[in-house]
This record gives structure tokens, C-alpha cells and sequence, in this order.
């Protein structure tokens, strides 16, 4: 039987797989869990919208949505808390910007987005 989840061991791998530029960083940055991981993942997201990479920030959504639906406990909180929390902050504080990036955001991270919004305001 093979294993369904993605541990805290694996992801610098998975990471390196789906994006070696990521991957590369995160080694630089010395990042040692997921929630260092998902630091990065919004600063290198971050910079390729503002560098208008609309691809390569793409890639960097789908692979945050890959890591929270594969990803063991430890690695959606970190998806979740840390990638997913600062959308705001990130990228959709600017009308401009939230134009730009809204389209390339997977639904189902829009919608856990979303989710967080709502709560944080109840």
C-alpha cells in the first residue's frame, strides 16, 4: 500500500519537484517545518505577481493547494494559517492586484480563504 500523505520529511522533495526555484530558497532561508515553508511560499508567490510571473505564481497556488489536500495535519495548519491567512495582506488588499490574482487562485483555496474571512469576522 502506498502512502497518501505528505510528511514534514518529505516536502523540501516535493517542494524541489514542483518548484526548484522554491525549493532552492527554502534551502537558502534554512527552513526547518512547514510553517517555514509556507513563509516562503508567500514571499516567492508574493514576488512573481509583483514581477507580473502570472505563471509562476500560479504554479505556487496550485502547488499550496496540492500541499493542503496531500498534506498531513502539520502541513495544511501551515497551508492553511500561514500561506492562506495572508492573502489578504498579500495580495488582495490592492484592487488592482486582487483583479490580477483572484482568477489564478485554485477554487478550493479561494474558498478556504473565504472561510477565514468570515469567521474572523463573527
Amino acid at each position: 500500500m502506498t502512502k497518501q500523505m505528505i510528511d514534514q520529511q518529505e516536502l523540501p522533495k516535493y517542494i524541489a519537484q514542483a518548484i526548484p526555484e522554491l525549493a532552492g530558497i527554502c534551502k537558502k532561508e534554512k527552513c526547518r517545518n512547514p510553517y517555514d515553508f509556507a513563509r516562503q511560499m508567500l514571499r516567492y508567490t508574493s514576488a512573481q505577481i509583483m514581477d507580473h510571473n502570472i505563471k509562476a505564481a500560479k504554479e505556487c497556488l496550485a502547488l499550496g493547494e496540492r500541499l493542503y489536500q496531500k498534506g498531513n495535519k502539520t502541513i495544511k495548519n501551515a497551508i492553511e494559517n500561514v500561506f492562506v491567512y495572508s492573502f489578504s495582506l498579500a495580495f488582495f488588499h490592492d484592487e488592482n492586484k486582487r483583479e490580477e490574482v483572484i482568477p489564478i487562485v485554485p477554487a478550493f483555496l479561494y474558498d478556504l480563504y473565504k472561510k477565514q474571512v468570515l469567521s474572523s469576522h463573527l
